[in-house]
């Protein structure tokens, strides 16, 4: 809507919206509040029937109170810019009919409000004009709070408010989309007295705030960097010629994914596809097989973005589908490792594959031999098998202290008595030994050997030709990132931990990191956080700082390094005061926090200097 048609929007009374009158409200409101299960909620309208139950479950109080609470509102700068043009002109008919209009950031905290000099006033009497925090989880039902809840417009008339001081305002309120995500990037509303709200027609406001919150996400879109018009086109393109697919296109700060990609994939899996990104070879498609949230596994096609815009990498367009063609049979047929092998987690690609053979291997009461790098799960899974051959079993770790003779004797004993035994690490055994447990497996038909090896170099192959086992490759964590939020949550359901999760920053960092120690460094990272933690969350700021640099996996460019020195230099100057630094950098706050979250998020404390 234009801004020129707006004055002349609001019109009398003209439709009900399902109002009762607020006699009865407030009659009914008291019911609910002194028996909440035995109240008939049926005569209020729904989405306000929903809102009272949800504040009643937070356990918000109504009293005038409430509304006294206040945090720093984390609204961005170019919002504020977009939509400046905008809430002039709404203040202007503000100040024509009596009014005032809001504007709070994602999270319900008030960022600025004007209009109407009385009800400016007003307003103040009832809570803060910076900082008010509107959540529904704080005031209970209110047009911002509920709006950010539902997700779309709210009207919230006179005593359908929650709380008390607030039940003499007729609101509206619509959340305004980022033009990229459709997230929500704040909230703008329109406030009105009873005596002036009551005789308006409801159905007018809500055109002309929706119209407002339209034009600021169309102001968004126009204000969007190079990089982004370039993402967003690439993603267009990408959806004109797929058709139906599930297309994603994302660079290191923007995601952009089609309703399909959406719906076939969750946090964990986008954070995943940003990895995968990373990785990616400039000017070649690559393809890779995944094992999504939902548990379906999908084929992945990904091509990087190149140009100016991009920078040094991290920007792809991907497409997901679904394969047509069937499991192979082994898969299918194959006890999963919940059953068989319950210490063993994984549902990738990769991991499916060592699981399938290791499987084979057990149930055809054959030898094996296990290959990884250092802390993948060779020894688990290896004993894991050894135990599906035999009900007694042996485990002998390379390099031994026992001399050889002793070694080849323990061996020699446990196989004739039926046990079945694990060599751990033959490759770091000396030539010598090796030459002698080759001679001895070449003796023996099908032994319940398991053997393990970082490596399958020349001395290690006489073993294993001897052995004449099955393969089973067990791939290192980072060619297995969809594995990362799954073992994740494992090692802290078998640490007693069901109700602590991890923080989506910190997930995001634990998908992208290289782990060059694998499943074991994995462990030892939640483990350690996981004590630190205060609270029902994981975050970064738990991890040790010796965890923290291992996981820095983002390399700085020159500029960024400037930049992030002069960040900590302001910091320390305005002792930790972000907004002392903020004026000293000559940046606006909220693009401070922006630039500290997002180097936060790529595993670099901007304190630890």
């Amino acid at each position: 809507m234009a801004p020129k048609e707006w004055s002349s929007s609001i019109t009398p009374a003209a439709a009900s919206i399902g109002l009762l009158s607020n006699t009865k409200i407030h009659s009914l409101r008291e019911r609910f509040l002194s028996d909440p299960q035995g109240t008939d909620l049926s005569a209020l309208r729904p989405v306000i029937a929903r809102s009272w139950q949800r504040s009643l479950s937070w356990k918000v109080v109504s009293q005038p109170a409430a509304l006294a609470s206040t945090s720093d509102s984390r609204i961005d700068e170019q919002l504020l810019l977009a939509a400046e043009p905008v809430l002039t002109e709404l203040e202007r008919v503000c100040v024509e009919v009596g009014g005032s209009v809001v504007l709070t950031d994602a999270d319900g905290t008030l960022a600025l409000i004007r209009g109407h000099a009385s009800e400016m006033r007003r307003a103040e009497q009832l809570f803060p004009l910076v900082g008010a925090r509107m959540g529904e989880d704080r005031i209970g039902t209110n047009s911002d709070g509920t709006a950010i809840e539902e997700n779309h417009t709210v009207q919230v008339w006179g005593a359908e408010h929650f709380n008390e001081a607030l039940q003499g305002s007729y609101c509206t309120s619509v959340p305004i989309r980022d033009p990229l995500r459709r997230s929500t990037r704040g909230v703008i509303g329109l406030m009105l007295p009873e005596s002036i709200g009551r005789d308006i027609s409801p159905r007018s406001v809500l055109m002309l705030v929706e119209g407002a919150a339209a034009d600021i996400s169309r102001r968004l879109a126009e204000r969007l960097a190079a990089r982004e018009q370039a993402l967003l086109s690439e993603y267009m393109r990408e959806v004109r010629k797929r058709g139906a697919d599930a297309v994603i296109a994302m660079d290191d700060r923007t995601t952009i994914a089609s309703r399909s990609a959406l719906s076939m994939l969750d946090q964990s899996d986008f954070a995943v596809l940003a990895a995968l990104a990373r990785e990616a070879e400039p000017g070649h498609l690559a393809k890779h097989s995944l094992s999504v949230g939902s548990g379906r596994e999908v084929q992945l096609h990904l091509r990087p973005m190149e140009g100016s815009e991009f920078g040094t990498g991290g920007a792809a367009v991907m497409r997901v589908h679904v394969p047509d063609e069937p499991r192979r049979l082994e898969t299918l047929f194959s006890p999963r490792s919940a059953g068989r092998f319950p210490g063993v987690i994984g549902d990738s690609t990769a991991m499916r594959r060592a699981i399938d053979a290791a499987t084979t291997a057990a149930a055809r009461k054959v030898p094996a031999y296990l290959v990884g790098e250092k802390g993948t799960g060779k020894r688990m899974l290896a004993e894991a098998i050894a135990r599906s051959l035999s009900s007694e079993s042996l485990t002998i770790t390379f390099p031994a202290v026992s001399t050889t003779v002793q070694i080849l004797d323990q061996i020699d004993g446990a196989l004739s008595r039926g046990a079945s035994v694990v060599l751990h690490r033959i490759d770091r055994t000396a030539p010598d030994l090796l030459d002698e447990l080759a001679a001895l497996l070449q003796l023996l038909d099908q032994p319940q050997v398991v053997v393990t090896a970082g490596v399958l170099n020349d001395d290690v192959a006489s073993v294993v030709s001897a052995l004449r086992g099955i393969e089973i490759v067990l791939p290192p964590l980072r060619a297995r990132r969809d594995d990362v939020p799954s073992l994740a949550r494992a090692f802290l359901d078998r640490g007693g931990l069901q109700d602590l999760r991890i923080s989506d920053k910190l997930r995001d960092m634990l998908v992208a990191a290289d782990w060059p120690g694998n499943v074991d460094q994995l462990r030892s990272v939640i483990e350690t956080s996981a004590d630190r933690a205060v609270g029902s969350e994981i975050r970064l700021g738990d991890l040790s700082e010796v965890h923290l640099r291992s996981l820095q996996v983002s390399r700085l460019t020159r500029l960024e390094e400037a930049e992030l020195h002069q960040i900590r230099e302001a910091l320390i100057e305005s002792g930790g005061n972000r907004l002392k630094a903020a004026s000293l950098l000559g940046i606006g706050r909220s693009t401070l926090y922006r630039k500290l979250e997002g180097y936060a998020g790529r595993g670099f404390d901007v304190e630890l200097e």
